[in-house]
């Protein structure tokens, strides 16, 4: 382990280290649309909304301007996010961060179907297989509708022969109902499937613009899905031994009451639209297992039940279809929405998966147009990464990590992931890098690689990344972490501002004792100088919640174990959503004051457990702040924190298990402002060459009494002696090596409280 730390080591940024930091401050982060992000020379419109991976679509008007916008609630996390309409179809929408705050809270599924008439979307949502609405009131402002609890849950009368009684309205947690007006009589009806059988029910709305239902069927199209497979039975094959009185107020009588089928209800996705342009609804029908979608024709039987006719299964492959594909594919449980993407007045679809797991999750929006009319409709596949292609999304998990690798005194950012669909099989981790093409105070980003390494060829799952210069060289080596609990290193072989190339120097890397490092499950490793003597440490987080530190020691690692906690780093436990595992992410900070620790969790939350004591950086701490920034973003958080701004607070960047990145920008919501005025330092010129002199300059102090400077890279050591300056003008000299620094002035002698504390400034060095 060297103890020379180069610029190009920058895991943390210049945060805190503004012109005022003197003063007693609070920080905070708002949801941010983040910077320029450049993918094949082309700019994406909405690069960190956080990727997308079982998204359900419901059409809008959130700004009020008459055109239809988009809502999407990912049940993967429960997930929020809107877009708004610009110029359709294509690069015409844009994520309105500030539109997705303040909803109902939701699980599971959730659509936006007005059932009043007053032409505001009503909110229905899932919760423990019923549902519940919320009626919307309106705008208090554009993009920000107000909700009030109506139906929780959601009542229905129901008859199965001994009398009419008020009922939950029924749709199990994994389905996805249908919720439109399916007999054309004006108001809202809810298709759903059955609880443990393969039919469906049908919930008939009574009353126009109210939610007053009624069961009327509990085998609604005469259909049956096979017990094993997603095989539908109609006509004599159909089988319904068990149905409501008077199955959509027929004549005749209720058939014979007999036990249930013993059917595997594992999912199914019900969308209710006009395949034929017949008066009354079809249905599209999906399966959990499967990658295509059944398209049933209803007609209206002799019975006045509406009964199943015809079936596509492989929709639309038996219907009329242009382009190049004739049916849907999409791995894993697709659903269906009817969405005017095109605004030319007939209703397109769109497929998302309904289900987060083991699904393309990085194209996970398929766009099928109608080419033809309402009543006669021709479907054409237009792409499976609609939105989708607009924004970053790495596959399975983010994990987003700054560095300067070209030590050109910028943050440039490496994103790890937990694997990327390539096909059945083939779902490799990878590292991808982003190179900073604007400056330290206005980023700009671009995709240069999604693989810096293969790691499949040493079966390496479930990456997290660490950066340093390991040894001395100047430039960014690499530690990763795995799925496995171990940790591997790469060395860069480019050296010192080229962009990075890294090699394997060590599979399993192991501690002084010559074990293999091994911390559990979903090894989350940071490197940093925790304990300040020069050397880089090992801080670990794992799949059970807690982190473990190894100290940097003599070119090995030192397990770090204490009696008040330990191998459990500080006693840190961070939140988890089942009370069993946590999954830990270490996201420490460097400011004036030292090592500010947060850590992100499963819930999706980064939470602060205050600053480290330098005198004792082992000790214990307890938890300041459980959800830093109000933030939760979706599930499995790992964060990073850095002033990309310069305005001194740190932006933060949260990867989650969606596959993207959320952007928060620092902001100041309070300022402790004594009587006299706030101080600034400012430095020039910035940027300054390395080794160059930088002249400091400042308001409301005493120049005269003399100061000491230090500066200090951003891994928390002091580069170069402390120099002492004294009368103006003040000045000192910069660091030989090119990066993003911090600048400690302490004055020699106290002043007034205001004073005591010493300053700090960022300073941007380089070599050209």
């Amino acid at each position: 382990m060297s103890t020379r730390i180069p610029a190009s080591l920058l895991l943390a940024a210049c945060c805190y280290f503004a012109s005022d930091a003197s003063a007693q401050w609070e920080a905070a982060w708002a949801l941010s649309v983040g910077p320029d992000v450049l993918v094949d020379g082309v700019s994406l419109p909405h690069p960190f909304t956080g990727g997308l991976t079982a998204p359900q679509w419901s059409p809008i008007d959130l700004d009020g301007d008459g055109d239809e916008d988009l809502f999407a609630f990912d049940r993967d996390g429960n997930r929020i996010l809107a877009f708004e309409r610009l110029n359709a179809p294509n690069s015409g929408w844009v994520e309105r961060p500030q539109w997705s705050q303040g909803w109902p809270e939701m699980n599971h599924w959730a659509l936006l179907r007005d059932f009043d008439c007053d032409g505001l979307p009503d909110l229905f949502t899932g919760y423990q297989n019923s549902i519940h609405v919320w009626k919307n009131t309106g705008n208090t402002q554009p993009g920000a509708p107000n909700f009030e609890a109506l139906a929780t849950p959601l009542m229905a009368s129901w008859d199965f022969g001994s009398g009419a009684q008020n009922l939950p309205v029924v749709c199990l947690t994994i389905d996805k109902p249908a919720i439109s007006d399916v007999d054309g009589d004006g108001d809202l009806d809810i298709i759903t499937f059955t609880e443990t059988s393969t039919t469906l029910y049908q919930f008939s709305g009574i009353a126009s613009c109210s939610l007053d239902l009624v069961c009327t069927n509990r085998c609604y199209g005469m259909l049956t899905e096979g017990a094993e497979d997603n095989s539908l039975f109609i006509g004599d094959e159909h089988d319904c031994s068990f149905n409501v009185v008077d199955p959509r107020w027929s004549s005749g009588s209720r058939p014979e009451i007999v036990s249930d089928r013993d059917g595997l209800h594992a999912g199914g996705a019900v969308t209710a639209l006009q395949l034929d342009g017949e008066h009354f609804y079809d249905l599209l029908i999906s399966d959990v297992t499967y990658p295509t979608s059944m398209a049933v024709l209803l007609e209206d039987a002799i019975d006045g039940q509406d009964s199943a006719a015809w079936i596509d299964p492989t929709f639309p492959a038996l219907l009329p279809h242009g382009g190049l594909q004739d049916s849907l594919i999409l791995p894993r449980f697709p659903a269906a929405y009817a969405i005017d993407f095109d605004l030319d007045g007939d209703q397109d679809l769109v497929f998302s998966p309904n289900t987060g797991l083991e699904t393309d999750d990085d194209a996970a929006v398929h766009v099928w147009e109608n080419q033809g009319t309402s009543a006669s409709p021709i479907w054409s596949f237009v792409t499976d990464r609609w939105i989708q292609d607009g924004m970053l999304d790495f596959g399975r998990g983010a994990a987003p990590v700054f560095s300067d690798l070209d030590n050109d005194g910028d943050l440039d950012l490496v994103v790890a992931n937990k694997e990327r669909y390539e096909g059945v099989g083939d779902t490799p981790a990878d590292l991808a890098l982003l190179r900073n093409i604007g400056t330290g105070d206005a980023p700009a980003y671009e995709l240069t690689t999604l693989g810096a390494i293969d790691f499949q060829t040493n079966g390496i799952e479930s990456i997290h990344p660490a950066l340093g210069d390991l040894d001395g060289d100047g430039d960014v080596d690499l530690i990763v972490g795995d799925e496995l609990g171990r940790l591997h290193q790469y060395t860069n072989t480019s050296g010192a501002g080229e962009w990075p190339n890294w090699e394997m120097q060590t599979l399993s890397i192991q501690d002084s004792e010559g074990i293999p490092i091994d911390v559990g499950q979903f090894a989350t490793p940071q490197l940093l100088d925790l304990d300040g003597d020069g050397a880089l440490d090992l801080l670990i987080g794992e799949k059970n919640g807690t982190l473990t530190c190894y100290q940097g020691c003599n070119g090995t690692w030192c397990l770090i174990s204490t009696e008040e906690s330990g191998k459990d780093w500080a006693g840190i436990t961070v939140e988890n959503t089942l009370g069993i595992n946590g999954y830990s992410v270490p996201a420490l900070h460097f400011g004036p004051n030292g090592w500010h620790v947060f850590v992100a969790n499963e819930t999706g939350q980064v939470q602060y457990f205050g600053d480290v004591d330098s005198n004792m950086p082992y000790a214990q701490l307890t938890e300041q702040n459980a959800s830093v920034g109000n933030a939760q973003p979706g599930l499995r958080a790992a964060a990073s924190f850095a002033d990309l701004n310069g305005d001194g607070l740190p932006e933060m960047l949260i990867g989650i298990q969606n596959g993207g990145i959320r952007w928060y920008e620092g902001t100041l919501t309070a300022v402790d402002d004594t009587a006299q005025p706030l101080p600034s330092w400012t430095a020039f010129p910035n940027p300054v060459m390395a080794g160059e002199r930088v002249q400091l300059t400042a308001t409301h102090l005493n120049l005269q009494q003399g100061w000491s400077a230090q500066w200090w890279s951003l891994d928390g050591r002091k580069t170069g002696p402390t120099q002492a300056v004294h009368n103006t003008p003040l000045a000192v000299f910069a660091p030989s090596a090119p990066g993003c620094y911090g600048l400690q002035l302490t004055p020699l002698k106290k002043g007034s409280p205001q004073w005591e504390n010493p300053f700090f400034l960022r300073v941007i060095v380089t070599n050209r």
